[in-house]
């Protein structure tokens, strides 16, 4: 059994973000654990250099972001480049939210002490605080076991997850209607895509019964997919943006904060409606992880999974019809 450490942490403390968007929110919870644990200490959240600028953001507590340029895709540096840069803060305790051997190598290389972490990919014995990943457990939990059992287990609960936003200055919208932004993803989320011609019958049923301003999301990726539904979108006379390829990070966030409702697929933009307090209906098919370990924990929400007798698995997803995505989105706009 792994002693909790009893020592006072004097210096700072380093957390290694998970590398996607849900992931590295989701765990937002677990350094709000860390912070209560140590309201003085500098902690430094190391991040991907794409979700820097949502953690730069943060509004409550007091972080230090750091970049992490390993992944720097035009300048991209050495593992023992950034064990130096981490050297330079006198980190004491590091919290590795990612399993890669990679990050505990990292750890020991800029000589940091207590390094926390799960037995994962034979580094085990780089960590000084080592755990068991349980499969079962929710993402979350995972992310706030780390912190919670080396200081024996002082608390009992998470708290929510959180991410700073503000009033969107991209929305083009009559205020009389509702808007609600659609994250259908493209054909690179594969299994998770929900194809375009039921998206665009899901937006027109909507628009139906409550008349709405939607706005389509997503990346560069995602262009040609929502090109077809705002397409359909133009032809029928339904009232919409095409933002998609259009935003960085913080302006999605910004918009999914601003809006009445977001319907979206299992996704980063799932993560930042629950952390940003935005009603959002989920399409659930066949995600990377299974659904009762990523399912946000908020109550202002209706996840559609579908559980059908599909074999094909880009095709499970269209079990979910447009009509139940219809229902769901009516029923959150009118509570």
């Amino acid at each position: 059994m792994t002693r909790p450490i009893n020592k006072k942490i004097t210096g700072a403390i380093l957390v290694i973000q998970p590398k996607f968007i849900g992931d590295a929110i989701n765990n937002m919870t677990a350094i709000s654990l860390l912070r209560k644990l140590y309201p003085n200490n500098k902690i430094i959240v190391l991040v991907k250099p794409l979700l820097a600028p949502i953690f730069e953001r943060d509004d409550r507590l007091n972080l230090t972001v750091m970049v992490d340029e390993r992944y720097d895709k035009k300048q991209k540096k050495s593992i023992f480049y950034q064990a130096k840069k981490i050297k330079e803060h006198n980190v004491q305790l590091a919290v590795i939210m990612r399993s890669a051997f990679s990050e505990a190598l990292l750890c020991t290389l800029a000589n940091i002490k207590y390094k926390i972490g799960y037995k994962k990919n034979g580094r085990s014995w780089l960590l000084s605080h080592k755990y068991k990943l349980n499969n079962s457990h929710h993402y979350i939990n995972r992310y706030c076991r780390l912190v919670n059992e080396p200081h024996g287990q002082p608390f009992s609960s998470s708290p929510s997850t959180y991410i700073f936003s503000k009033k969107s200055e991209l929305i083009k919208a009559n205020h009389s209607k509702p808007v609600i932004a659609v994250y259908y993803g493209g054909l690179v989320k594969k299994c998770r895509h929900y194809p375009s011609p039921q998206a665009f019958r899901s937006l027109a049923l909507i628009d139906q019964i409550s008349p709405s301003h939607f706005i389509l999301v997503g990346d560069n990726q995602e262009t040609s997919e929502n090109a077809k539904i705002s397409q359909d979108l133009s032809d029928n006379n339904i009232d919409f943006q095409d933002l998609t390829g259009k935003t960085n990070l913080t302006e999605l966030v910004d918009i999914i904060a601003s809006v009445d409702l977001l319907i979206t697929i299992d996704s980063g933009a799932m993560h930042i409606a629950s952390a940003t307090k935005t009603a959002f209906v989920a399409v659930v098919g066949l995600g990377t992880s299974p659904w009762s370990i990523v399912e946000p924990k908020y109550e202002n929400k209706v996840s559609l999974v579908a559980n059908g007798n599909r074999l094909n698995d880009t095709e499970i997803i269209e079990e979910i019809t447009p009509e139940k995505i219809a229902e769901a989105s009516i029923f959150l706009l009118e509570k």
